[in-house]
């Protein structure tokens, strides 16, 4: 039972005492409710005498812990809200605990507190707060915006925010202010809103469609200003003899004022397109198609593009450089274009191809020629030489001879004169030796008839087969 179900019991003797009841019968009343009141707390002495944890949206009773770190609300029977921070210890007389939702946010991060009186606190990280629906409407845990260098967050703020609001009228006190990276930004005040661009841009990253340009497919906050290129197709391009072409440009630029920009235009993509496309035309308008492929080269010097670097000057931009891509023609001159171009492209291919093939033959020509003389060089260097041996070897033998008859001729000599041959033995001696061994010989000696003389010679005649 309650403990002021147990009070209301242990009143009703006063009131029946007063009434006239007997004193024997108030006293055992009285007896009877202590004995109840004993019942009632020994029944519940965990409930009240133990520490317990706390439990949100139950009433409770006794003694409560709150955990360190922690907030709760008390919500006493009398309607009063009391914040509890723990850690500490709490006694509860059916008072009912709600937790309170702890958001917390990094030192990259910040707290947006809005209040139910309507006011709203920005809170830097590192921070935590405790929501308490007593007096916070909601919280929101958000991201510090990451700026690297070279982009710039254009930022709008109402210092007077707050005292206007608490007057009722506005005062006007709105002022741009631009932030330069880098940085971890953080909103100085709940009343600051950030600049939304929206420009022309791309839809697709393909370089053959990314030059084709759509309102509003660019949206961001954060603007660079370090040096930035774009691509753009000059589209329906007509020549003076009416060829339709589009011209493909990259475009270079910085931007170098903000404040003239914010000013001047509000989509500078846009004012690029009419500008290129202005001097495009004029430039291609007083050319035929023939003429404008021979002056492509002249579509990236800049100073063509007078329109676009005056415009781009005026709204805080400077164009720096502008690169002719290519262009593009209809369906049908293209095929003709191509046409012409593989013709002309295979009749170099085959006048390359004959001089390279008449460059081989040459080559292998010269290469034989040089062949041929280098062999007839060889060979007569190779009889000369033999030449010069056979010279050599016959200069030889003839010395060879000569010493050999001189020898021989020395030696007959001698023979004669130590033989005292006659002339005409010596040369039958010659004869025979030239003519060599007979295979036969017949030899006839005459002799005198008249007289025997020892100093005479007989004659000998010899036949040789």
């Amino acid at each position: 039972m309650g403990l002021l179900d147990l009070a209301a019991y242990m009143a009703a003797p006063l009131s029946m005492s007063s009434a006239g009841v007997p004193h024997a019968l108030e006293c055992f009343l009285r007896l009877a409710v202590l004995a109840a009141v004993v019942a009632a707390l020994y029944r519940h002495r965990t409930v009240l005498f133990t520490v317990q944890p706390p439990q949100g949206k139950t009433p409770m009773w006794g003694y409560v812990t709150i955990p360190q770190g922690e907030k709760w609300n008390v919500c006493m029977t009398n309607g009063r809200i009391c914040t509890v921070s723990g850690p500490t210890v709490i006694r509860t007389w059916g008072t009912s605990l709600e937790k309170l939702q702890q958001f917390s946010a990094t030192s990259a991060q910040y707290l947006c507190v809005h209040f139910v009186d309507g006011r709203t606190q920005l809170v830097p990280g590192p921070n935590s707060i405790h929501m308490d629906r007593s007096i916070h409407k909601e919280i929101q845990v958000k991201d510090a915006v990451n700026m690297t260098d070279g982009e710039v967050l254009v930022v709008y703020r109402d210092h007077e925010a707050a005292s206007t609001a608490a007057e009722g009228s506005s005062q006007g006190a709105v002022s741009r202010h631009v932030v330069r990276g880098p940085c971890l930004y953080v909103p100085k005040n709940a009343s600051e809103w950030t600049h939304q661009f929206s420009w022309h841009g791309s839809l697709s990253n393909d370089p053959d469609h990314n030059g084709r340009k759509v309102k509003g497919a660019m949206k961001f906050t954060k603007l660079r200003v370090c040096p930035e290129q774009s691509y753009f197709d000059v589209q329906g391009v007509r020549t003076r003899d009416d060829a339709l072409v589009t011209v493909k440009v990259m475009i270079f630029y910085r931007l170098q004022d903000i404040d003239t920009m914010l000013r001047e235009t509000h989509d500078p993509t846009a004012d690029f397109m009419n500008s290129v496309s202005s001097d495009v035309v004029e430039f291609v308008a007083g050319k035929s198609f023939e003429e404008f492929k021979g002056a492509t080269d002249q579509l990236s010097d800049l100073g063509l593009y007078q329109q676009l670097t005056s415009r781009a000057k005026g709204i805080g931009f400077e164009v720096t450089k502008v690169v002719f891509r290519g262009y593009g023609a209809p369906q049908r001159l293209q095929k003709m274009h191509d046409d012409a171009i593989e013709r002309r492209t295979k009749l170099a291919l085959d006048r390359e191809n004959e001089e390279q093939e008449q460059r081989l033959q040459d080559m292998k020509l010269e290469r034989e020629e040089a062949r041929l003389r280098k062999r007839r060089q060889m060979e007569c260097e190779t009889k000369a030489h033999e030449r010069e041996l056979q010279r050599a070897a016959h200069e030889q033998k003839q010395a060879e001879q000569l010493k050999e008859r001189q020898a021989r001729l020395e030696h007959l000599v001698s023979m004669k004169a130590s033989l005292d041959f006659s002339s005409e033995q010596l040369a039958a001696y010659l004869l025979a030796s030239e003519q060599g061994p007979p295979a036969k010989l017949v030899q006839i000696i005459g002799k005198d008839s008249g007289c025997r003389d020892s100093g005479s010679h007989s004659s000998i005649i010899q036949i040789q087969d």
